[in-house]
């Protein structure tokens, strides 16, 4: 008998119980309750089963309201994301039949909820493809990765030449490498994020608050590594590093452009290399570029030959409400929604380049980090806002069959 069961962040031990940290960093509900407070994202899992397996599906909601794209009553749309690198995931099987009526079974559920699209970031080993419609999957980009199972020396010997004679410049050029242990070493990753971040010209959303580094700092603290390269007393480059039992992903990072001869980015990764072998995990996951073989793909792929694809799952379950949207948006920006790129089009910012960053609103310390500093006090969260805003998916998913309710005219990125 099939089941579908949706969660909260509220319902953090069901969740805990049903897709540990271990198996999905990105689908934990650890990291899911740090997305909704910072990002302004409500957080959900999605689970179908039946008495021999499960599909989980971590996913966060967003309003369509905030767009203010049109007059039309658009309180009860959304649209909903995937963390990255999670998509449908199975435990149990045979899960072949389960796969096949999941995503009929989602649709439903989606527009009962006034879902307009859907966006996955789809793990390349673990996601159940079979889960998803065919026609809606796109390749995205190819990524690369390391296979920490084979022996030390066979990694270093996959390196490129000129990755191995920079590891070894910055190891000549003192280069220290160390796991972030304090507050003030998050304050030096976030100063050379952000400062990357500018140099680039990156896009607004990759702008994110001190506050959000430091609850992952301490809500994550088995499952995060904040990797700093130290050059003459001074942090010139980091990397944020998430990670469950198999994998490690590089998140987020930066360096210092003034530092760059030493190396710094080369020492870190392959200190994390390292590390990640001796923590047994299988597959260090270092991504893409932004397109095809520039500049940031060779510098990865420089550290491996393998390759993955990775696959975006793009759906449309209100077909109606997301035309109008789309129109709207082009009405407003005087542009062409179908030439934008982007998923979905009704969420590109044509002016998000190069965004001013925020004054921090009053530093938000976990309490068992206040410690160290003690003269700095807890802001408002804004959780409470965004529960208001979208409190009717809270309540409705918590705890309900929801195959038993029924479904009401009724999202994505």
């Amino acid at each position: 008998m099939l089941k579908e069961i949706g969660y909260t962040t509220d319902d953090s031990a069901v969740w805990r119980s049903v897709l540990p940290i271990q198996e999905s960093v990105f689908g934990s509900v650890e990291f899911a309750r740090i997305v909704q407070e910072y990002l302004g994202c409500q957080a959900g899992l999605y689970v179908l089963q039946n008495d021999g397996c499960s599909i989980r599906y971590p996913l966060f909601f967003r309003p369509v309201r905030s767009l203010s794209l049109s007059e039309e009553d658009n309180g009860r749309l959304s649209d909903i994301a995937s963390p990255e690198f999670t998509g449908p995931l199975a435990r149990g099987g045979p899960v072949e039949s389960l796969a096949t009526e999941f995503p009929k079974r989602f649709s439903k559920f989606a527009i009962s909820q006034g879902i307009v699209t859907e966006f996955i970031h789809l793990h390349p080993w673990r996601a159940v493809i079979g889960a998803l419609f065919g026609d809606c999957l796109q390749l995205d980009r190819e990524i690369v990765y390391a296979d920490l199972t084979r022996p030390e020396e066979q990694l270093w010997r996959s390196f490129s030449h000129a990755c191995r004679k920079d590891i070894n410049r910055s190891h000549r050029e003192n280069v220290r490498v160390f796991e972030a242990q304090t507050v003030g070493d998050i304050r030096e990753f976030y100063r050379v994020y952000i400062q990357t971040m500018k140099d680039r010209n990156a896009l607004e959303r990759y702008y994110f608050s001190l506050n959000y580094f430091l609850a992952i700092f301490d809500q994550l603290r088995g499952n995060a590594r904040f990797a700093l390269a130290e050059y003459r007393n001074q942090v010139i480059a980091g990397t944020l590093y998430l990670h469950d039992r198999d994998d490690i992903y590089s998140y987020l990072g930066g360096a210092d452009r003034t530092f760059q001869h030493v190396r710094p980015t080369n020492a870190v990764i392959h200190d994390t290399i390292l590390w990640s072998k001796q923590q047994g995990k299988k597959r260090l996951i270092l991504g893409g570029g932004y397109s095809p073989d520039d500049g940031i793909f060779r510098f990865k792929a420089s550290f491996s030959p393998e390759r993955a694809r990775f696959f975006v799952y793009k759906r449309v379950h209100l077909p109606e409400q997301y035309a109008a949207l789309c129109k709207s948006w082009s009405s407003i920006y005087g542009l062409d929604w179908q030439a934008t790129g982007y998923f979905p089009p009704y969420r590109f910012c044509p002016n998000s380049q190069s965004p001013q960053v925020p004054v921090e609103s009053p530093l938000q310390v976990p309490s068992s980090l206040a410690s160290q500093l003690p003269c700095l006090r807890r802001g408002p969260s804004i959780r409470e806002a965004f529960c208001r805003l979208h409190g009717r998916m809270a309540h409705e998913l918590r705890y309900r069959d929801l195959a038993e309710r029924p479904l009401r005219p009724g999202p994505l990125s």
